[in-house]
């Protein structure tokens, strides 16, 4: 569905990704992990065309994406959540929900029921709220706009557990109706419950691809990347 090919990507001359082929599948839920700085947030970034590509390919179904377009990849259906979260401030949160929902597309769950914030605080500017609230709002605009994939950086930035689980419980129903997820997690414990596949990063590069499966006997693995690396 989604294909990096030798993809090399960052910030003017400064090379922050590094040659990372990698597919993104329908249907699954995969986790990108990684110590801070490895270039996780900026491989999201350049697959969304938000920063500098100096080689490789981003291709959907065999497709190349045109670089430096984050409004192609909106406008077939792929939605990102920033590390900032990305809501509009002086807007509500009804609005930002509105404004995010993707024309002629009914998500397979209901945001509402998942975060009961979105109806109790829906007439409220998005900048009042606090950075757990937030959240809330930015993985909401995120399942109502990704039809065919939804990426979140930071996923539990500021969320309680209890909160955490749901929507990423959440995110499973909605990759079973054959959606993709990918999501930033700093440490192991959501990934390892929730995802089927974890990605890891050092320096740049892909050193671990491996279904949560298999790293939910043998955690080593997880363990060098999170700790030792």
């Amino acid at each position: 569905m989604l294909e990096l090919t030798g993809l090399t990507a960052g910030y003017g001359k400064t090379r922050v990704v590094d040659d990372v082929t990698l597919s993104i599948h329908s249907g699954e839920v995969t986790a990108l992990l990684g110590r801070n700085g490895v270039g996780k947030t900026t491989l999201l970034r350049s697959i969304f065309g938000l920063c500098d590509v100096h080689q490789g390919r981003v291709r959907i179904d065999g497709t190349p994406v045109p670089p430096g377009r984050p409004e192609y990849l909106a406008r077939r259906g792929f939605s990102y959540m920033p590390d900032d979260r990305g809501v509009f401030p002086t807007m509500t949160v009804e609005e930002n929900l509105q404004l995010a929902r993707r024309r002629g597309y009914e998500p397979p769950v209901d945001v509402y029921s998942l975060f009961p914030l979105l109806t109790e605080r829906a007439g409220q500017p998005a900048g009042q709220l606090s950075g757990g609230q937030k959240q809330q709002v930015g993985i909401a605009r995120s399942i109502l706009a990704g039809e065919q994939l939804i990426a979140i950086d930071e996923f539990s930035q500021g969320l309680q557990p209890s909160l955490a689980q749901a929507a990423l419980q959440t995110l499973r129903e909605v990759a079973a109706a054959g959606k993709a997820v990918l999501f930033i997690e700093q440490g192991p414990a959501l990934p390892l419950e929730y995802a089927d596949r974890a990605i890891g990063m050092v320096k740049g590069r892909i050193v671990l691809d491996e279904p949560i499966t298999a790293l939910r006997e043998d955690q080593s693995s997880l363990t060098e990347l999170l700790v030792i690396s």
